[in-house]
């Protein structure tokens, strides 16, 4: 074998590891993103020393609200004041513009290098805002996808293990949830608790949950009669060691693949709440809001404001039918 022939036959292996690989570390990446947005975007400081004392004002609002400047004045402008002799001092996120930062000079400028996606109607950044966004959008699916996925999971394997009574109530359950659509049953929450995340999650969790049940307790209810299932139950091993040491492994594709379409299809329907302004999404800058903006935009030709956003949706659910593939049991 000559020298090319040996150089493409060592990078067949890798190519095709990052051809397996690459979904799931976009989908690591995005995940990281939503869970940490206010320490990537943000036009507070990641830490800083004022006055002596240490602050964390964009860790601080990883789970709550970053404290104010200090005195009357916004972090930024308190940190263009610093003498360069001070000791006071602030370190900013990566991308050092936050989702309600304004510049009126730039409403609506196009892409640019010191702001690649744009600026919006009122001179927000785009990027900026999407990058935050991702923690309303994607994070609320996300969260709504996995309590779905729990309480789907628990209710499939108490029908398909118990069957009987259980069974029967667990099915009549799924049937009745069945009944309300995704959407609908959002509208519904919006009138009822207006924009709150929680309501939302409990929303996702309350319409998604049969597909999990369904799932499982039609796996369970052909994996119970394997022989492996009767030699177990023979042995004495429990109902509960059952489940979760032997047949709940057997279950992690067809859970995995079940998930993967209820985000993709979590993620769409709260873009469609916050384009229309409802959802819990639209103050946490959510994608949907901002590609509402560029629908209200699009007669002044600012195609930025549709576009970006309308990429990051089409293609967030395209990974995640690219990894319900990927997890789809192989024969």
């Amino acid at each position: 074998m000559n020298g090319t022939g040996a150089a493409d036959a060592a990078r067949a292996p890798r190519a095709g590891r990052w051809r397996r690989s690459w979904p799931w570390l976009c989908a690591a990446v995005l995940a990281a993103i939503a869970l940490f947005a206010p320490v990537l975007a943000n036009d507070v400081p990641l830490c800083a020393r004022v006055d002596g004392r240490w602050s964390f004002p964009a860790v601080e609002e990883l789970v709550g609200r970053a404290p104010p400047g200090p005195g009357d004045l916004g972090w930024k402008q308190w940190h263009s004041q610093l003498p360069e002799s001070s000791p006071d001092f602030a370190v900013f996120p990566p991308w050092s513009y936050g989702p309600t930062e304004t510049d009126p000079q730039r409403m609506r400028a196009g892409p640019s290098l010191q702001h690649p996606l744009g600026n919006d109607d009122t001179g927000r950044d785009v990027l900026a805002r999407l990058l935050r966004g991702a923690r309303a959008t994607v994070g609320i699916s996300l969260c709504g996808v996995l309590l779905a996925a729990i309480v789907g999971t628990l209710l499939g394997a108490l029908a398909g293990l118990r069957r009987g009574f259980a069974d029967a109530v667990v099915m009549r359950l799924v049937e009745v949830f069945l009944c309300f659509p995704v959407l609908l049953m959002l509208l519904a929450v919006s009138a009822c608790f207006g924009r709150s995340s929680l309501a939302v999650v409990a929303a996702f969790a309350a319409t998604m949950w049969p597909s999990f049940a369904r799932i499982v307790r039609g796996e369970l209810l052909s994996l119970r009669e394997r022989e492996f299932v009767q030699v177990a139950r023979h042995l004495g091993i429990g109902s509960r060691r059952l489940f979760t040491h032997h047949l709940l492994p057997q279950l992690k594709g067809q859970i995995g693949v079940v998930a993967a379409f209820c985000t993709a299809h979590a993620i769409i329907a709260e873009s469609t709440l916050s384009f229309l302004g409802i959802g819990a999404g639209v103050q946490g800058g959510s994608w949907g809001g901002v590609l509402a903006q560029g629908k209200a935009n699009a007669h002044l030709w600012v195609w930025h404001l549709w576009l970006f956003p309308g990429i990051a949706i089409v293609g967030t659910v395209m990974l995640c039918h690219v990894l319900a593939d990927r997890l789809r049991p192989r024969e």
